[in-house]
């Protein structure tokens, strides 16, 4: 039976208040806690669905641009490649000269020139949103990240991830 309209998002499930619910009474249980990554993980994805859902209403398929990590100066040929063939799997457009590069290891993400880059051709109408291999290149800062997507949100851009989020984070 399904119920009329939708139940209002408190954000905590019932897993998650049985958890809460067995860390207060039982103390001395050895809890394994997700983190934030999931939950990031899923509101990427949500983004993304939505922006490439706004684009191909309007008739078009999505613009993106390639972003990667360089190591000692080298060009990350493979990491781009790999952005590019995800890209191209899902019939992204990837026009020429919309792949950027920052040194690794990374600044902040505001202080990266290839990272703002991406970030202005959004603003600009440009591109849709960009594809990166893994979380890692954007930052392994969880606020900061979550910062990143609603800067995003905000410019209605996605971040898509190549691999999936499996990385054992610390």
């Amino acid at each position: 039976m399904r119920q009329s309209g939708t139940a209002p998002d408190t954000g905590a499930d019932w897993m998650d208040q049985e958890r809460e619910w067995n860390r207060q009474f039982h103390p001395e249980k050895f809890v394994i806690s997700p983190g934030p990554w999931p939950r990031l993980t899923g509101l990427r994805n949500e983004l993304l669905q939505r922006v490439v859902a706004s684009v191909c209403s309007r008739g078009r398929l999505p613009h993106v641009c390639l972003y990667a990590l360089a190591f000692h100066g080298c060009a990350p040929r493979a990491s781009l490649d790999a952005a590019a063939a995800y890209a191209e799997e899902r019939s992204w457009r990837v026009r020429d000269g919309r792949a950027f590069t920052d040194p690794y290891p990374p600044d902040r993400l505001r202080h990266r020139p290839g990272w703002n880059r991406v970030l202005e051709q959004i603003r600009g109408g440009y591109a849709d949103g960009v594809v990166v291999i893994t979380t890692d290149v954007v930052t392994t800062d969880p606020d900061e990240y979550e910062q990143e997507l609603a800067r995003f949100q905000a410019v209605s851009g996605f971040i898509a991830v190549t691999a999936p989020d499996v990385a054992v984070r610390r």
